[in-house]
C-alpha cells in the first residue's frame, strides 16, 4: 500500500463514529422529509446496527428526534449552534437598523451573507413589506454564484481563486436562469468590479432581480456581502438606479461601522 494511500486511511479512521454523526444530520437537514433507519443506513452506507447506534447517540443528545412512526428528524437544538455563531457577528443588528434607515431597502427584501466556500451562508435576512414579499431565510445556502451579494464577495476575489472555488465549467444551478458556466462567471464578476457592485437576475428566484455589494474591513478584506431585492416588474431604469445607490450605500455603512469595532 502506497503512503499516499496509508496517509489518507489515516485520515478517514481518526474519527470515524464523529464523522458519520455529523454526516447524518447533514443528510437529514437537507432532506425534505423525515428519514427511516434504512434511508440513513443507505445513506451513509453502513449497517442498520450502526445507523441505529448514531441515531440513538443523537436522540440522547437532544439533536434529533424519533417519531412514532420510527422516522427521525432534526430538533431546534441544532439552531443554537448556528444561532451563537451568528451572534457573534455584530454587524448583524446594525443591518438591521441601516436597512429602516435607507427608504428604498426599508421598502424591499434585503439580505447579508458571507462567503463559506462556494456558497453563501445568511446570517440576516430583511422580507419585503410589500405583499407576497421575496423571503430569505437566516441560516439559508446558496451558491455563491447565483446570488448578488455572493457575487460582490467573488469579485474582491481573484480569477484563479475564483477558480479554485469552482474547479469545474459547470457551475451549481438554482433555477435555469442561473449562469451555467464559470467562463461566464468570470466576466459577470469583471464587470462587477468595474462597477463597483453586483447584479442578478433570476438566477436565485424567477422574476426576481437583486443588486449586490461586498461590506471591507479597514485593510479590503471582504466581511460580508449585501443585496437588495426587487420584482421583475418593479425594476425600472430609475429604480434599478436607486437600488444600486442604495445598496452601496449600506455596504459603506456597515464597513465603517465593522471599521469601528475593529
Amino acid at each position: 500500500m502506497s503512503k499516499s494511500v496509508l496517509a489518507s486511511t489515516a485520515i478517514k479512521s481518526t474519527a470515524p463514529a464523529l464523522s458519520r454523526g455529523l454526516k447524518l444530520l447533514e443528510f437529514i437537514a437537507r432532506s425534505d422529509e423525515r428519514q427511516t433507519l434504512t434511508t440513513i443506513a443507505k445513506e451513509l452506507d453502513i449497517a442498520m446496527s450502526s445507523a441505529h447506534s448514531l441515531c440513538k447517540t443523537l436522540q440522547t443528545d437532544g439533536y434529533i428526534e424519533r417519531f412514532s412512526d420510527g422516522t427521525f428528524d432534526l430538533t431546534l437544538k441544532v439552531l443554537d449552534l448556528a444561532s451563537s455563531k451568528i451572534n457573534k457577528y455584530d454587524i448583524v443588528q446594525h443591518f438591521y437598523d441601516t436597512c429602516d434607515d435607507i427608504p428604498i431597502i426599508r421598502e424591499n427584501a434585503a439580505v447579508i451573507s458571507v462567503l463559506d466556500g462556494s456558497d453563501v451562508f445568511y446570517i440576516g435576512s430583511r422580507t419585503s413589506p410589500q405583499p407576497l414579499g421575496v423571503t430569505f431565510k437566516v441560516g439559508m445556502r446558496l451558491p455563491a454564484c447565483c446570488t448578488a451579494s455572493g457575487r460582490a464577495l467573488l469579485a474582491a476575489m481573484t480569477d484563479e481563486e475564483v477558480k479554485a472555488l469552482y474547479p469545474n465549467d459547470k457551475l451549481p444551478q438554482v433555477t435555469k436562469a442561473s449562469t451555467e458556466t464559470r467562463t461566464e462567471l468570470l466576466a459577470i464578476l469583471a464587470e462587477a468590479r468595474r462597477n463597483g457592485y453586483a447584479v442578478e437576475k433570476g438566477g436565485t428566484r424567477p422574476h426576481m432581480y437583486s443588486y449586490g455589494a461586498r461590506v471591507a474591513s479597514s485593510v479590503g478584506r471582504s466581511t460580508a456581502g449585501v443585496a437588495v431585492m426587487l420584482y421583475e416588474g418593479d425594476a425600472t431604469a430609475d429604480v434599478e438606479s436607486k437600488v444600486v445607490i442604495a445598496v452601496q450605500e449600506l455596504a459603506s455603512r456597515l464597513s465603517r461601522f465593522g471599521q469601528i469595532l475593529a
